[in-house]
């Protein structure tokens, strides 16, 4: 007979495994989602034009240090997403205004 600790434990992996096919499902999308907006960008090939913006740099930064920020959340065993809630939301802003300006001075 299973006791009140292997139930917990079953419940506790059955809620990491779930948070973790829903952050691979979102990094799937999203990576669709960016390879159909750069075959699209890329269909109309320039050296010379004028490349991104900041705005279309900040739609990319965003997805970028979404993704990130989900993938340590799940990866450290859910604990960054209740516990230290500041300092996730400071590292996603972090994240994306590095990654924001880096896009769009490289691209």
């Amino acid at each position: 007979m299973a006791g009140e600790g292997d139930r917990q434990d079953r419940k506790e992996a059955t809620r990491l495994f779930v948070a973790a096919a829903v952050a691979l499902i979102l990094l799937v999308v999203m990576g669709f989602a960016g390879l159909a907006y750069f075959t699209e960008m890329m269909g109309e090939a320039d050296p010379f034009s004028a490349g991104l913006g900041l705005k279309n740099a900040a739609l990319i930064s965003f997805a970028v240090s979404f993704v990130a920020i989900l993938v340590m959340a799940v990866v450290s065993g859910g604990d960054a997403i209740f516990g230290e809630l500041p300092f996730t939301i400071a590292g996603f802003l972090i994240f994306f205004v590095i990654f924001w300006l880096m896009i769009a001075w490289i691209f």
